[in-house]
């Protein structure tokens, strides 16, 4: 029984194998050499292939300035930057912030000092306050500033 049962498995397990393997061996075997160019020659490596879609990206990219898109070609009123033309409005929002950062600001006089002992105590204390001869020390009220021109 045990050697009718395993010839049984043996044939069930063979069975598909052998017709699985009558057509692939109808079919003509070759292997192919030579280059890859030689099976894909459209004159272009990959390597060039690549590095055109690279540039592709590169220059699609690059067509677009603060939100404006550029032109390859002269347009007219537009602003040449970088090998391409932009809409001259893509450059007024960056003149008017430029503007306001370059401008400075109100300018103060410096503050007059009236004696040696104003001059040590502000140079000693950042919080020094002059009209009350005060300082704001990092723990506790504000104090009185002592010094030796005092």
């Amino acid at each position: 029984m045990k050697k009718t049962l395993i010839s049984l498995c043996a044939t069930a397990i063979a069975a598909p194998l052998a017709f699985t393997a009558a057509p692939a061996l109808s079919q003509e075997f070759s292997i192919q050499f030579g280059s890859q160019r030689d099976r894909y020659d459209d004159g272009w490596s990959w390597r060039e292939r690549e590095m055109l879609r690279r540039e592709a990206r590169r220059e699609a990219r690059a067509a677009y300035y603060n939100g404006y898109r550029g032109y390859r070609e002269r347009q007219p009123g537009y602003v040449y930057r970088d090998g391409w033309w932009y809409p001259a409005a893509a450059f007024a929002l960056g003149a008017i912030v430029g503007g306001a950062v370059a401008n400075d600001g109100p300018r103060y006089a410096p503050r007059a000092r009236g004696s040696a002992h104003i001059d040590w105590c502000y140079d000693r204390y950042k919080s020094y306050r002059a009209s009350d001869n005060t300082f704001q020390p990092y723990n506790g009220p504000r104090q009185q500033c002592y010094s030796p021109y005092s």
